[in-house]
């Protein structure tokens, strides 16, 4: 029995970036919201902490683009502070035992090695710019869905190194590995995103800019603006109930009676809401096909930068166990110095088993990457988002093999009074912050649209 019962115009089921700003537009518009989240805290995905001196440092969603204008509009909106991410000095590649500096995207592997890496960005990008302005479930498309983007990689790298390279590319920016993921999903999600050689570049790519204070201050911007009565927090729904024109949430302790409802959360968290009557069989069979990424961030923090005192940038790759990246992602004032690494898929089970000193493991591994160049870190901390029930992995979900061109479509639809958003949903930066709040925002311009155009037909009555 629920203790109370509210109602809204608009129930949104999610307070992470893409539910936040749905909501924050759909009070814009005129209309009633309430926000139902699972955890703690807004965010979903962005989580911030505060370590010693002060210093944020982001464990979820952290970086984003000139590229991408609505986050952009937010920040002036605001009055939010950015920074632009570390990039002057060298680059450090740690590569079968062997470390060279270079300048740029492309790691030194050697110049067969690096032809043949320059040889398939081309190849790659070329395929990719047919599906500008273009839907992947495309029939034309089909070919490429019935592939994984490892196997796309056996097919058109000619060296070890060069097919390493694209595998670790896989794992760091769709968080999985090459074989299990469609290659049209990684060929939608590059063209979506402007290209693949900007998902993975600082210089105007999509790691150039931060947020000085971590993201989590859009967050909280936004949920002050939705206000804080219409979000209840500790509150994860159980059922939502179609009947009689209108959409009964059970959370519980709280129930409420909406005319619309915006599911604004991971596949996941989806899977534990039961839906009366029954979710359409074609949205049943695409949440339980589509796995989410796992990519395990780190956060390394030492007294200072000590990498800018030796003209290093902080970018590091690796193919050794178990980090594959680090960033510089120290603060503005430089007082202290964090560096941001990843543990990809392939390497997350073993990084994350019992027993494992985790924190002597990444220590390790950042004295291999550098050279022994500086001391131990102070502080390391570690974001396993898998472990997260209303989560369940990172950057986002993805689209297996066979999945997009047969089931892809779904994610352009509705089933009003239920709606859908979120990072996976979105047609530009697909789960990113920018994707997020694109998703949301059209999600939100369709309810609008949908009750105002109801409110005028029973008026005419």
């Amino acid at each position: 029995m629920s203790d109370s019962v509210r109602t809204a115009d608009v129930c949104v089921v999610g307070a992470g970036v893409s539910g936040l700003f749905a909501a924050d537009n759909l009070r814009k518009a005129g209309l009633t919201v309430d926000v139902y989240e699972a955890q703690s805290h807004v965010g979903g995905r962005v989580k911030d902490t505060i370590c010693h001196d002060d210093v944020t440092v982001e464990l979820g969603a952290n970086w984003f683009s000139e590229q991408q204008p609505l986050i952009k509009a937010q920040i002036e909106r605001f009055g939010i502070e950015t920074k632009r991410t570390h990039n002057d000095g060298e680059h450090l590649i740690w590569w079968n035992d062997q470390r060279s500096a270079f300048k740029g995207i492309l790691p030194s592997l050697g110049p067969i090695v690096n032809s043949d890496i320059i040889q398939g960005m081309a190849r790659f990008e070329r395929i990719m710019a047919k599906l500008q302005n273009q839907e992947p479930w495309d029939e034309q498309f089909v070919e490429y869905d019935h592939m994984s983007f490892g196997q796309w990689i056996d097919k058109t790298l000619f060296t070890t190194s060069g097919k390493q390279f694209f595998r670790m590319v896989s794992e760091m920016v769709f968080g999985v590995e090459s074989h299990m993921v469609s290659f049209l999903y990684v060929l939608y999600y590059s063209n979506r995103s402007v290209s693949l050689s900007s998902l993975i570049s600082v210089d105007k790519g999509h790691q150039e800019l931060r947020f000085t204070h971590g993201p989590r201050q859009l967050c909280d911007h936004l949920a002050a603006s939705i206000g804080a009565e219409n979000i209840l927090l500790n509150t994860p729904v159980r059922a939502i109930k179609v009947a009689d024109g209108m959409v009964t949430v059970d959370a519980g302790h709280v129930s409420g009676r909406y005319r619309s409802v915006l599911c604004a959360m991971p596949p996941p968290a989806v899977k534990q809401v039961i839906f009366s009557p029954p979710r359409d069989t074609a949205r049943e069979r695409l949440l339980q096909a589509l796995p989410m990424g796992r990519v395990i961030k780190v956060q390394a923090v030492y007294e200072k930068p000590y990498w800018l005192e030796l003209g290093l940038s902080g970018q590091v790759m690796s193919n050794h166990y178990p980090l594959s990246y680090t960033i510089d992602n120290s603060p503005t004032d430089n007082q202290s110095g964090v560096l941001a690494a990843f543990v990809g898929t392939s390497h997350a089970k073993a990084f994350m088993a019992e027993g494992v000193d985790r924190e002597k493991l990444v220590a390790d591994a950042i004295d291999d990457m550098f050279g022994n160049k500086f001391p131990k870190p102070q502080k390391v901390l570690i974001e396993d988002w898998a472990q997260n029930e209303w989560i369940g992995g990172s950057y986002g979900a993805y689209f297996p093999p066979g999945v997009m061109s047969r089931m892809g479509h779904v994610l352009r639809e509705h089933e009003p009074p239920i709606y859908w958003c979120g990072a996976e949903y979105a047609q530009t930066h697909p789960c990113q912050i920018e994707g997020a709040l694109e998703s949301g925002l059209r999600a939100a311009k369709q309810i609008t649209e949908a009750l105002l155009a109801w409110d005028r037909s029973v008026a005419q009555l």
